[in-house]
Order: C-alpha cells, then sequence, then structure tokens
C-alpha cells in the first residue's frame, strides 16, 4: 500500500460512499473501487460492507483509519526532511502547459513526481498554444503540454490524453430537458467558449459551420470559472472539457455532450526536435509517461 491508496481508503470512510469520495478526489469510482479492494486483498481483510445508501466500515477499516492516518503524517515528515536536506541543490524546471492539465493530473502528480525526484522543483505556467509553440522555438523553455494540432515538423510529440468538450446548460433552459443536443438546437444560442487563443477553438468553430450553423459567441475567455458563470446565471450555454464541467458543477446546471463527438481536446507532451533535453526535463518526460500509464484508471473517465 502506499500513501496515496490511505488517503483514498480514507475519503471512502469520511463519505461512506464511493461515488461521493470518487467525486471528492476527481477520479473514477471504477478506479476507486479498484483500490480499494486492492488495500483489501494486501490486508487479507473487508474494509468495507455495501449498503442501500452507500458503503459502512468494518471493524479492520476502523483500525485501518486510525494506523493510516499515523503513516501517511510520517511519509510527510520523511519527505520534507529529505526536502530540507536537499534545498541546496535543488533545480526548477519551467514546463509550459495549455490550460487545464494541471487540474486533470492533480497535487497527486506532483507529490509523486517530488518523492521520485526530490532535487527537482516544477514551475508549470498556463499559455494559450501559440505563445507555448514561441517559446519552445526560442528556447526559452525545454518542454510542455500542448493542445492538437501538433507541429510535428518542428516537434516530437508523445500523446498523453484526450479529453471530451460538453454543455454547461441552466436548469430553466429547455435544452437541459434534452439529453441529445444537435446543432440546430443550438442556432442563436449565446454561448461562452475557451478562447480563440486556443488550438481548439478553431476546430470546435469548423464543426458548427460544416453543420450550418454560425455559433452565437458571446465571450470567448481562458478563465473556466467565467465559462461556468455564464451558464450558472442563465446567461448562455458554456463550453468546457469534461473533466473541469464536472469538477466545477452548480446544482442549477446539467452537463450535456457536444452535438459531435469528434469534438475534443488531445493533449500531447511536446519537445524541440534536434534539442537534447536536461537531465531535469528528461526525468520530467519519463516520470510524465510512466505516471500517466499507471494511473489511467484513477483520473477522470
Amino acid at each position: 500500500m502506499n500513501k496515496r491508496e490511505l488517503n483514498y481508503f480514507l475519503k471512502v470512510y469520511e463519505y461512506k460512499s464511493i461515488k461521493k469520495a470518487a467525486e471528492d478526489l476527481f477520479i473514477s469510482s471504477q478506479g476507486l473501487s479498484k483500490t480499494i479492494k486492492n488495500l483489501e486483498s494486501e490486508l487479507g481483510v473487508q474494509l468495507f460492507t455495501r449498503t442501500a445508501h452507500g458503503v459502512e466500515p468494518t471493524i479492520p477499516a476502523h483500525n485501518l483509519k486510525r494506523r493510516a492516518k499515523i503513516i501517511i503524517t510520517e511519509f510527510d515528515n520523511i519527505r520534507n526532511d529529505m526536502l530540507l536536506e536537499s534545498e541546496i541543490t535543488t533545480t526548477v524546471l519551467r514546463v509550459l502547459s495549455t490550460s487545464g492539465m494541471l487540474k486533470y493530473l492533480t497535487l497527486d502528480f506532483i507529490e509523486d513526481f517530488y518523492a521520485q525526484y526530490p532535487n527537482i522543483r516544477l514551475n508549470i505556467v498556463e499559455y494559450p498554444e501559440g505563445p507555448i509553440e514561441n517559446m519552445l522555438n526560442e528556447e526559452q523553455a525545454e518542454i510542455a503540454f500542448l493542445s492538437a494540432p501538433v507541429d510535428t515538423i518542428n516537434f516530437e510529440a508523445n500523446f498523453c490524453v484526450s479529453h471530451k468538450n460538453c454543455l454547461i446548460i441552466h436548469k430553466s433552459n429547455p435544452l437541459a430537458q434534452k439529453d441529445c443536443i444537435t446543432f440546430e438546437d443550438l442556432r442563436d444560442i449565446p454561448i461562452a467558449v475557451n478562447g480563440r487563443e486556443s488550438n481548439t477553438y478553431n476546430n470546435s468553430i469548423n464543426l458548427w459551420l460544416k453543420n450550418g450553423v454560425t455559433p452565437n459567441v458571446i465571450l470567448e475567455t481562458s478563465e473556466e470559472n467565467l465559462i461556468q458563470e455564464v451558464a450558472g446565471r442563465n446567461l448562455g450555454i458554456g463550453i468546457s472539457l469534461d473533466f473541469i464541467a464536472h469538477a466545477g458543477k452548480s446544482d442549477n446546471t446539467v452537463i450535456r455532450p457536444v452535438p459531435d463527438k469528434s469534438c475534443v481536446k488531445d493533449v500531447y507532451l511536446v519537445k524541440k526536435i534536434g534539442k537534447k533535453l536536461s537531465k531535469e526535463a528528461q526525468c520530467f518526460e519519463d516520470f510524465t509517461l510512466e505516471w500517466l500509464k499507471s494511473n489511467r484508471d484513477f483520473l477522470f473517465k
């Protein structure tokens, strides 16, 4: 067992619900259930019993709760001791990122990276795609999370994740009653979207135009909170990535899929072709690709 598994166990213990704990942790219920089963298998006990309202902790779960908090505290103490000892040799690595990527990875990603590389500190900064490409070309940064389409003539790209766009709709809007919404349904409807500085903007707009509808864009912004507020105040429909929309969902809105399933945001880890990475950047690239491969069950689906 590890610190993450113990933290996940404590969330289930607190909420007495796999679903509510998964929502709080921004992971899938399937991934969380798998973690609990792995813990039960490792310890040889049953930690929770299912009820009509969720789950109930067993006696072994009560005992594990007490010890889990002690173990987690010791984990933190060990890490802090190591960081203090290595502070003099710490190197800061600047990583450029398309919007939302760090929110998707969560702080678990950062904690796990620091556990493996205590002498590297990350400075992850979000920019629109254009400036990211320029800074990579001008060697102001070595590595970046960049959304498609990627210029594969100048950049080497490793696929990281793909996310669907979705509609955020106020419950009082008639479209909230529909499970499937068409482009025709959205004709003349005010929408708030991530702005044209994003690679995905033109792709999304072109899909509307191909379907004979010109989008009525009332707000372009990189601030996801504003997109959600437009929907929350029923000023229009927000268009956002699925995991961001679900994380910030309010009680007075619903989330529906966009009309075209090809409207997605593919994110790649990118570096300049022919440019040898520093030791720190190479560590980050290797760690990120392996971490995503190993943690897909726990990330948003």
